[in-house]
């Protein structure tokens, strides 16, 4: 019990995705207090982020995550968990101020977090919470490309909610793999068609992008750079 977080399991991955490039899912229990092992790995910083959320499910999702990355970056590198210096780049990227630190990314919605983490590239992680009845549309506009609002409008409807959030996940993942954050912009290129869990992503240049097995309700995508880290 004296770890800062339980629930940290290794996703498998598909197969295409490359042997450097690491994914976790760190599972949050959104109603238990937190402890103080947790809270002990943080940064003054992200203590202080924690306690602004006014709801104990998003303080408890911000600092799990958040001591589940260190922990990782901690057992990646040889350091101290609490001593590890985070910071952020001119998009807000948070990046490991190390030379020759890993790559990494992180994502949380739900009880659910997600980390990936690559010695050798670039990598971007999404996962978000589908929720039941959603309506996509109204956002259409602004996440899909032209050949993504196809690829969706040609399905059953009972199943486009699901390709929305596969296709929003799968953009997310690759911007952030990119470093441009979704202030880039959505709509301006394409992922769908999907074949089996790989997307398309030529639009994106060097990066590639596949669906992660998450628990049900959820959707996440992973992405990653072809060239390495320099």
């Amino acid at each position: 019990m004296n770890d800062p977080v339980d629930g940290i399991e290794p996703l498998t991955l598909p197969r295409d995705v490359p042997p450097d490039v690491c994914v976790w899912r760190v599972d949050v229990a959104l109603d238990a207090p937190l402890r103080e092992a947790t809270l002990a790995v943080l940064a003054a910083d992200e203590l202080e982020h924690a306690r602004r959320f006014h709801r104990h499910e998003d303080t408890a999702r911000f600092a799990s995550v958040r001591a589940a990355l260190r922990m990782l970056l901690a057992n990646e590198t040889g350091a101290d968990a609490a001593r590890l210096a985070l910071v952020r780049d001119g998009h807000g990227r948070p990046a490991l101020a190390a030379p020759g630190a890993p790559d990494f990314n992180v994502s949380h919605s739900g009880a659910h977090g997600l980390i990936a983490i690559s010695r050798r590239r670039r990598v971007g992680v999404d996962i978000e919470q589908c929720a039941d009845g959603f309506d996509w549309r109204p956002l259409a506009d602004s996440v899909l490309g032209a050949a993504d609002l196809r690829a969706i409008e040609a399905l059953p409807a009972a199943s486009r909610a699901a390709a929305f959030f596969d296709c929003w996940t799968a953009k997310e993942a690759l911007l952030k793999a990119r470093g441009v954050g979704v202030a880039y912009g959505m709509n301006g290129f394409s992922v769908l068609p999907r074949t089996g869990s790989r997307f398309a992503s030529l639009p994106a240049g060097d990066f590639r992008i596949s669906a992660l097995d998450v628990p049900p309700g959820y959707a996440a995508c992973v992405a990653w750079s072809d060239e390495p880290l320099v």
